[in-house]
């Protein structure tokens, strides 16, 4: 029997019944509908029981070693793949891979008429340290109408980028800010926010947040639809001042083109590299 692998899982498991717990107390707190708050409770209760039987032994079978999957590295077979030969999602996935799993942000603004938007993006890097430079790509819709937060971000030159914890409410939450609504509508709902005056919200679940301006703005060539923006970090929203406290937390990534998942978690293997001034 895999040990390890059982250990994962009730970690996992036991790690639910937690959030459960939390989300439960959250949401009484709130007074939200009875009906909802029981769903949690038998989500917890079924979880709970469980771990009971995965500590029990009652599905050590379930933890038999498998065939092991052969090491993929170059030092074999190589296939050179042309990316003109793909369609979209194909291109999309292979590049994806190649270049995952990075930090999903929410990405907050607020338009000229004072409409809060918030959206989800995975296209961002730190492109300079000193200054604080952050570059995002920005594309636009299937009608070529540029997206309300590249809009916002013209209008107004702020933007708030929040990272998040792997919570799956925070996943619905994403996936129902990616759906088009009309530019006088907020995805934000019934989410608590933080107010900083002079800058967009952040969720109030955010791990960490940036607060942002415009500097610059840059077409992308080859006829690609989206537009690359500079963005300079003017401000960190933090819950503490230990950073190597935030640099373990989980955070909630872009595993594929279309999976959301966690990296950085604390049983992860780790190595700091030692760097020269």
């Amino acid at each position: 029997m895999n040990e390890d692998a059982k250990e994962h899982v009730l970690r996992f498991l036991r790690r639910c019944v937690i959030y459960a717990d939390e989300s439960i107390q959250r949401k009484k707190d709130r007074g939200e509908q009875e009906d909802i708050i029981a769903q949690w409770e038998a989500y917890r209760e079924f979880t709970t029981y469980a771990v009971s039987e995965v500590e029990r032994g009652d599905l050590n079978d379930w933890f038999e070693a498998t065939e092991m999957m052969p090491n993929l590295d170059l030092s074999g077979d190589v296939h050179r793949l042309d990316p003109d030969s793909f369609d979209h999602h194909e291109r999309t996935s292979w590049i994806g891979a190649a270049v995952t799993p990075r930090p999903l942000h929410l990405v907050s603004t607020v338009s000229k008429d004072g409409i809060r938007n918030i959206a989800p993006m995975s296209s961002i890097s730190v492109v300079s340290n000193s200054p604080p430079l952050i570059g995002m790509s920005l594309s636009k819709n299937r009608e070529g109408r540029s997206r309300d937060t590249l809009l916002n971000i013209i209008e107004t030159k702020k933007a708030t980028l929040a990272v998040l914890p792997p919570h799956i409410d925070i996943v619905r939450w994403i996936e129902s800010s990616a759906k088009p609504l009309p530019s006088n509508q907020s995805e934000w709902k019934e989410h608590v926010a933080v107010t900083n005056e002079g800058w967009p919200d952040a969720p109030a679940t955010s791990l960490i947040a940036l607060q942002t301006t415009l500097v610059a703005r840059h077409p992308l060539p080859e006829g690609a639809v989206a537009e690359w923006i500079v963005l300079r970090v003017d401000g960190i929203l933090s819950p503490t001042l230990n950073l190597e406290l935030i640099e373990k937390e989980a955070v909630l990534t872009m595993l594929t083109d279309d999976e959301l998942g966690e990296v950085r978690t604390s049983n992860a293997w780790r190595h700091k590299m030692k760097k020269s001034d």
